[in-house]
């Protein structure tokens, strides 16, 4: 019996020191350079042949002795690009040959990729495919395809692996003619119908039927839709019998509308690079929809970006089977991730400090885990490493918003996901923010710590004059002045470029002639009875008892008694430092002596203030069925400086109103 022991663990040790001299014989460890710069692997082909100079990447894996279809298929039809092949098991040798002797190879075994010198290789249980992507770029790669295991390219007009390299027009739902459009699934547009890509919200599967339009976008991701097994969702998969419309043209989706892609097969232009990026606390099969949502929610700060789809240009599936417990979270999270980086709220100053303050988004939502902290904090900085340019972001100081201090009053209350909406856009332009809630105190937990929150109460805005006085004696480093709206107040950003920051800027609606009961009735409000007074009886009493100076003010530079103005728009008014103490001793006199309407007080007090030049805004508040006309709206919204009011509680409102500020977005970048 012992004699058999010792046979069998003789035979083991041969059988190891085989393998191992085996390795040593198939794998030379490369010479690593201990500061960073471009590493060669070790290279399948040993010959002159390489991927010098070679823009256009392929990075996919194989774990078995022969090359995946796919990589067969593109090095025996086109010179265009460099194939990179990642070993997924440790010690399989690599057999292959080609017929295109032009072509170029790269085959690294998962021991070479373990040995570079990224600081995301020091980490376990991650995507080897994130450290093929980081070799790619460190090696010049400035396009990339992320191409699965069992995934082949087809010809598509005489080529394999079309790429749309520049910004053109492109088909794209009309989204702005409907309601809606937060998600949008693409593959009806290709004849594919009760169909929803893997990670499409169930609770939009009953898209309704769109007008298709055009846009033109630089499509810095691609995915290519796979002809026979796209990826759909477990409760689509068997209701797939082809797609009926294969020669439609590419479609792309325009920032601000989500829509899931994959890992399959997905081009990513240099301008994308940075998102290829597979989350490791999520399984496969949902790392790559939350890296998609990602990736587009920070497409608003790259000039003209768009997601493509195309017509299909791959065929097969990928050799892992699907399982609906691993797919579990895309069932259940989606809507709340798609939500969650629609609005999300954060403060950066460059592209890579918004990444990171995603990725830190998502784990506090508990959709991913902390080690995907850590890990894109490596891959930004190992990105940096390898010379890769992240976007630029435009200069905030060349906004007239950066030294203007926002504050939002909202009338009606507040709820989470509407302060986290208007937060969400303004917080883009705006470093000094004051919050004004009525009703209820809310849990600040999902406010930003450095915006000041006051809750109040107004009388439902009738009063909000209180929050005027209290803004503008806020003390914001480094501002000018300070910019009051109400929620329900759409402000043109860019066209407010043109108004000067050292005026008040205000909305006179009417001018009377005081004491002329006869013209104080083109305004319903003057009736209105508050403590037995009528606000007209209130207005006369306050200007009789005014300081004779003030008085004097109203004659000499308004033209009173003859005129003066009755009431003005105050759901907006801009109030620069120099203005500031004079208005808010004018609001805090007639605080003491009634209450009076803001709409009555806010041009009182700028009556008074006397400023040496202001800048009269003509009124665009709509009324009645105008509120809901979309041409209506859509015109004021881009040629006006505000409109007045777009509720953002209503679907119409609020879609609209999002639509808008990514348009502005745009503009700016």
């Amino acid at each position: 019996m012992v004699c058999r022991l010792r046979f069998l663990l003789l035979v083991v040790i041969i059988a190891v020191e085989l393998v191992l001299l085996l390795a040593s014989c198939y794998y030379v460890n490369p010479s690593l350079p201990s500061d960073g710069s471009v590493v060669r692997p070790y290279l399948y082909d040993t010959s002159s042949r390489n991927c010098s100079g070679v823009s256009k990447w392929v990075v996919t894996t194989s774990g078995a002795i022969t090359p995946p279809e796919a990589v067969h298929v593109i090095l025996n039809s086109t010179e265009d690009w460099c194939v990179l092949v990642l070993g997924q098991v440790a010690g399989l040798k690599f057999h292959f040959s080609w017929t295109n002797g032009s072509t170029h190879l790269i085959y690294l075994p998962r021991e070479a990729l373990l040995l570079l010198p990224y600081k995301l290789a020091t980490l376990t249980s991650l995507d080897i495919r994130n450290i093929g992507h980081l070799y790619a770029i460190a090696n010049g790669a400035r396009v990339v395809l992320d191409l699965e295991d069992g995934i082949v390219p087809i010809r598509v007009h005489h080529t394999y692996l079309p790429v749309q390299a520049d910004k053109r027009e492109f088909p794209c739902p009309n989204l702005e003619e409907k309601e809606g459009g937060v998600i949008w699934n693409p593959y009806p547009h290709f004849g594919g119908q009760d169909i929803w890509h893997r990670g499409f919200p169930q609770s939009r599967s009953e898209q309704a039927d769109t007008a298709m339009g055009s846009i033109s976008c630089y499509p810095i991701i691609q995915q290519y839709i796979s002809q026979s097994h796209p990826d759909l969702d477990s409760l689509s998969r068997t209701r797939f019998h082809g797609f009926k419309n294969v020669s439609a043209s590419a479609l792309v989706i325009p920032r601000g509308v989500f829509a899931p892609y994959n890992s399959h097969s997905t081009i990513h232009l240099y301008e994308a690079l940075w998102s290829l990026l597979l989350p490791r606390t999520a399984h496969k099969r949902v790392a790559d929809i939350w890296r998609s949502y990602i990736a587009q929610s920070l497409f608003y700060l790259i000039p003209d970006a768009c997601l493509m789809y195309t017509p299909p240009a791959v065929t097969g599936h990928i050799t892992e089977s699907p399982s609906k417990w691993s797919e579990r979270p895309l069932y259940t999270k989606s809507s709340q991730v798609v939500n969650l980086l629609k609005y999300h709220l954060m403060s950066f100053e460059t592209f890579e400090e918004a990444l990171l303050g995603i990725y830190e988004l998502m784990y506090h939502s508990q959709i991913l885990g902390k080690d995907d902290v850590t890990l894109v904090k490596h891959w930004v900085s190992d990105l940096k490493l390898v010379g890769y340019e992240f976007p630029k972001l435009p200069n905030k100081a060349t906004l007239w918003t950066k030294n203007v201090h926002l504050c939002i009053m909202f009338n009606w209350g507040s709820t989470e996901y509407r302060t986290r909406q208007l937060l969400s856009y303004y917080m883009r332009f705006f470093d000094a923010i004051t919050l004004f809630l009525e009703g209820k105190r809310v849990n600040r937990n999902y406010i930003p710590s450095h915006i000041q929150v006051f809750h109040v109460k107004t009388g439902n805005g009738f009063f909000q004059q209180r929050c005027i006085e209290k803004c503008i004696n806020q003390i914001a480093p480094n501002t000018v002045s300070h910019l009051y709206i109400s929620d329900d107040m759409f402000i043109n950003i860019t066209k407010m470029s043109q108004l000067s920051l050292l005026k008040i800027w205000f909305i006179p609606v009417s001018v009377y002639k005081f004491g002329d009961t006869s013209t104080f009735h083109d305004w319903p409000w003057w009736d209105y009875t508050h403590g037995g007074q009528t606000q007209y009886n209130r207005f006369v009493a306050l200007i009789n008892g005014l300081p004779q100076e003030w008085k004097q003010v109203l004659i000499d530079k308004v033209g009173f008694p003859n005129r003066i103005h009755g009431h003005a728009v105050a759901d907006i008014v801009h109030i620069p430092n120099a203005y500031a103490v004079q208005v808010s001793r004018v609001f805090n006199y007639i605080d003491s002596v009634t209450e009076m309407f803001c709409e009555i007080a806010v041009p009182l007090a700028i009556d008074i203030a006397q400023p040496i030049g202001r800048e009269e805004m003509a009124s665009n508040n709509l009324w009645d069925e105008q509120r809901t006309d979309y041409h209506v709206v859509k015109n004021v919204l881009e040629t006006r400086f505000y409109l007045h009011p777009l509720k953002t509680s209503t679907k119409f409102g609020a879609d609209t109103w999002c639509k808008s500020m990514n348009n502005q977005l745009r503009l700016l970048i």
